[in-house]
Order: structure tokens, then C-alpha cells, then sequence
């Protein structure tokens, strides 16, 4: 695989064809497309989810038609995804704000390696191992729709427990995150038929 670079450095390739077959381009939804269980963990909770360290991704620039080349900084969940103030983050950070952005305008692609692409299959299928009998693996966006669900439920319990509805809006999580494993099983079965 061979990268161009510009005037100013960036590399960057024209089609994924030109990645392809050694890096997998998954389109990004979610900041949280780039984080990961920490290995053989089933509980989806803040100190479970980790940065995949130094992920490739590329950003669409439709104006000059490139993929510019690029590496996942390992920002934490409080940096990147809660974009919260702590000690080691001012809660200000352009570069975040910048890949939120191009997230949000559907030109964000992770470009997974194959052993990354490896690891991942084999988490889903834990996941799905951990929720249900039998053999299947957890669809890779229902995974990403449980990942945000489960993390901001947790972070609601940590930082809503005197709000007004607290119980109400806890039972809202509970239910959405209820209905992901639901339809997902659903879709395993369809598959299997």
C-alpha cells in the first residue's frame, strides 16, 4: 500500500480500493467507533472501554475528492465522547471538536487493520455469548448504539441522582438498552433462517 502526500505533508489516497486489502473501511456514526472492551470483558461500563490504540481512520474532503490519512490521538471517554473538564483536560480541545464535525458530516472512516478487525469480531461475540445462549455475534452497529446507551445510563446514574425523574429516566435507559439486545437477537435469528 502506497500513501501519496501533498504540499503540506498529508497523506492521503483517493479511493478505499487503494487500502484495500489491507486495512477495512468501516464508516463512522459515533465518536465511539473508536474505543474498544478492554480483552475478555462483557460489562459495557466507563473503566471497561478503551481507546484501539492508535487506529487509522481517514476524512473525506469532498472539495479535492482525497481521503486524508490519519491516527486516533487515544483520547479517554471524558475527553473525547463526555468532552469534560478533569485535571489532564481543560474541556477545550479544537482537534475533538474538529473530528466531532467531520463525524457529524458522514465523512469519517476508520481503517481497521485485520487483527483489529479480528479483535473486535471476536468482542461481539463475547458480548453476544454473555446475553444469550447458543452461537451468534452482536451486529457491529448494534454494539456502537449499546455502547452510547449503556455509557451515558451510566454516567446519568453518577451525575443525575437528584434530578427531578431520576427513576423515570433511568427506566427509559434500561428499556432502550433492552430493546438493542432485543432487536439484535431478532436479527441473528433472521440470519441463521
Amino acid at each position: 500500500m502506497e500513501l501519496k502526500t501533498d504540499d503540506s505533508g498529508n497523506k492521503y489516497f483517493s479511493e478505499f480500493a487503494e487500502v484495500k486489502p489491507t486495512f477495512y473501511p468501516i464508516k463512522v456514526r459515533n465518536i465511539l467507533q473508536f474505543y474498544t472492551l478492554k480483552s475478555r470483558k462483557t460489562v459495557i461500563s466507563k473503566d471497561n472501554v478503551i481507546p484501539m490504540i492508535n487506529l487509522n481512520y481517514a476524512i473525506y474532503s469532498s472539495g479535492e475528492e482525497k481521503y486524508y490519512w490519519r491516527i486516533f490521538h487515544n483520547w479517554t471517554l471524558e475527553q473525547a465522547y463526555f468532552y469534560r473538564k478533569s485535571l489532564d483536560f481543560s474541556g477545550e480541545d479544537q482537534a475533538i471538536e474538529n473530528l466531532h464535525r467531520y463525524i457529524y458530516d458522514g465523512n469519517v472512516w476508520i481503517l481497521m487493520a485485520s487483527d483489529e478487525v479480528k479483535y473486535t469480531s471476536e468482542m461481539l461475540k463475547r458480548l453476544w455469548k454473555s446475553q444469550f445462549l447458543g452461537i451468534g455475534k452482536l451486529p457491529y452497529y448494534s454494539w456502537i448504539n449499546l455502547l452510547s446507551q449503556s455509557l451515558d445510563y451510566e454516567d446519568y446514574r453518577e451525575y443525575g441522582r437528584e434530578l427531578v425523574g431520576f427513576r423515570t429516566v433511568c427506566n427509559q435507559y434500561t428499556k432502550r438498552i433492552r430493546a438493542i439486545w432485543d432487536e439484535a437477537y431478532k436479527t441473528q435469528k433472521t440470519e441463521t433462517k
